[in-house]
C-alpha cells in the first residue's frame, strides 16, 4: 500500500533526519499524552488524597466522639439512677397521704397516744416544697425515743423541726411531747406552687 505524497519528504530523508523526526514525533506523543491525560489524572488524584486525609481526620474525630457517647450515656444512667433514689426519699404529691399513714401508724406503734396529726401549708424552696407537720403526743421518755428510731428508718426524709417535751407532775405520768416534723416533696424547677396539704 502506498503512502500519500504528504509523507515522501519524510520517507525519502535520510536516516539520521529519519531518527530526529522518530525522536521528536515520540517526543510530542509523550508531551499530549502527558498534558492530555495524565496531567488531569495527577491533579485527579491529589484532590482524591486530600480528600482521603480529611476523611481520616472525621474518622479520627468521629471515633473520639463516639468513645465519649458511651461514657457519657454510662453517666447518664448513673445521674438517672441517682435522682430516681433521690425522688424515693422525696415523696411526690400523690404518696403524702401514704407518708402520713406510715407517719401515724409509727406513732401507734411506738405507744404514743396522738392527740394531734396535722400537716401544714408546704414552704416552697428551688426544687423541693418543705412541709411541716404537727404532732402532739403523750407517752413515756423511752417511747417518744423509739418514734424517733422508727422516723429515722423510713424511706423518706424526715426531719425533726422543733420539740417541746414537757413532763406531768408526778413520777409515772406521760411525756406531753409537741412535735413538728417536716417531710419534704420533689417539685421540678417551674413547677406551680403546690396547693394546701391534707
Amino acid at each position: 500500500m502506498a503512502l500519500p505524497a504528504f509523507f515522501d519528504p519524510i520517507v525519502n530523508a535520510p536516516k539520521p533526519q529519519k531518527i530526529v523526526l522518530g525522536v521528536v514525533g515520540l517526543a510530542i506523543v509523550g508531551a499530549a499524552a502527558y498534558f492530555l491525560l495524565l496531567s488531569p489524572l495527577e491533579t485527579k488524584v491529589a484532590q482524591l488524597r486530600t480528600q482521603a486525609a480529611s476523611l481520616e481526620r472525621e474518622v479520627v474525630q468521629n471515633r473520639a466522639i463516639v468513645a465519649d457517647l458511651a461514657r457519657f450515656r454510662r453517666e447518664v444512667l448513673e445521674l438517672e439512677a441517682r435522682i430516681s433514689a433521690l425522688k424515693e426519699r422525696l415523696p411526690t404529691e400523690r404518696e403524702m397521704p401514704t407518708l402520713y399513714r406510715t407517719l401515724s401508724d409509727a406513732g401507734t406503734q411506738a405507744g404514743l397516744a396522738v392527740s394531734l396529726f396535722q400537716p401544714r401549708e408546704a414552704q416552697i424552696k428551688d426544687y423541693y416544697a418543705e412541709i411541716p407537720i404537727v404532732i402532739n403526743a403523750e407517752a413515756s421518755y423511752h417511747r417518744i425515743g423509739e418514734f424517733f428510731e422508727r422516723v429515722a428508718k423510713l424511706a423518706r426524709v424526715v426531719t425533726v423541726k422543733d420539740m417541746k417535751l414537757s413532763a406531768g407532775g408526778r413520777p409515772g405520768n406521760p411525756v406531753r411531747a409537741e412535735l413538728t416534723l417536716a417531710t419534704y416533696q420533689y417539685r421540678p424547677v417551674g413547677s406551680p406552687k403546690p396547693g394546701p396539704q391534707r
